[in-house]
């Protein structure tokens, strides 16, 4: 009897612990290295000048429309930034060369369109301000 006792509480510790660690990776941003950039013609719409939220979805995602409402706002504060939805299942080539393996997950661009972070599950605000304010600025301000 007390053997199972002690399987129970092993079997729920372990269980707690897995839990807390997947809830921490939540919506936290993690530097990416990537060769190449990401083209307006390849995302399917113009990326921002300094910034660019591009974020997988797909239509059985709980969390994806909340996401979207949420950085296209923060988008929209600057002119310089913008957001850019992606239907994982209808772009499977895209997601599968960029390893999307869940919804939603956003790639965060700098101005030349090379992927800067990648946050995956649902950010909150200030993890998708932060993650912006991070994206260090290329270019000038200038455009031909």
């Amino acid at each position: 009897m007390l053997l199972r006792i002690v399987i129970v509480v092993a079997i729920l510790a372990v269980a707690t612990a897995v839990a807390l660690w997947w809830q921490r990776r939540q919506g936290v941003a993690r530097e990416v290295e990537r060769a190449g950039a990401l083209s307006s013609t390849t995302l399917g719409a113009k990326r921002g000048y300094h910034a660019t939220f591009v974020q997988f979805s797909t239509p059985m995602c709980a969390k994806c429309p909340p996401t979207a409402t949420l950085l296209s706002r923060i988008a929209a504060e600057d002119p310089k930034v913008a957001h850019i939805e992606i239907d994982a299942a209808e772009r499977l080539d895209l997601a599968r060369e960029l390893e999307i393996m869940r919804t939603p997950t956003i790639l965060l661009l700098d101005g030349d369109g090379v992927v800067v972070s990648r946050i995956s599950g649902a950010p909150t605000e200030q993890q998708a301000r932060e993650a912006l304010a991070a994206v260090p600025r290329t270019g000038t301000d200038y455009a031909i």
